[in-house]
């Protein structure tokens, strides 16, 4: 495995985005679209395409909806493969370090 080759993708903005709804897990709070978009501070559109590629690679599920000012927004959970690709990752880092 191509260590750095690892990093290169990982370190790509959706999986930061990852990193964030899974911060928002640990400590017991949801991630909408919303909370990416003030985090970040990226358009809405950049923010779902983002959304949309870590749900279709497994990586989120969406939960219940929420309302926030009359909109409605998906809640994001992070998966137990996202996890454990994330635990790999923290491996080859603290290999390299």
């Amino acid at each position: 495995m191509n260590r750095f080759k690892v990093l290169n993708n990982f370190f790509q903005n959706k999986y930061i985005i990852l990193i964030f709804i899974g911060y928002k897990n640990r400590i017991g709070k949801t991630s909408t679209v919303i909370d990416v978009v003030d985090e970040f501070e990226i358009g809405s559109r950049y923010a779902y395409k983002l959304l949309e590629e870590l749900e279709f690679g497994k990586f989120i599920i969406k939960k219940a909806k929420v309302q926030r000012n009359g909109v409605y927004y998906n809640n994001y959970i992070i998966t137990e493969t996202a996890k454990t690709e994330l635990k790999e990752i923290l491996k080859v880092i603290t290999d390299i370090l």
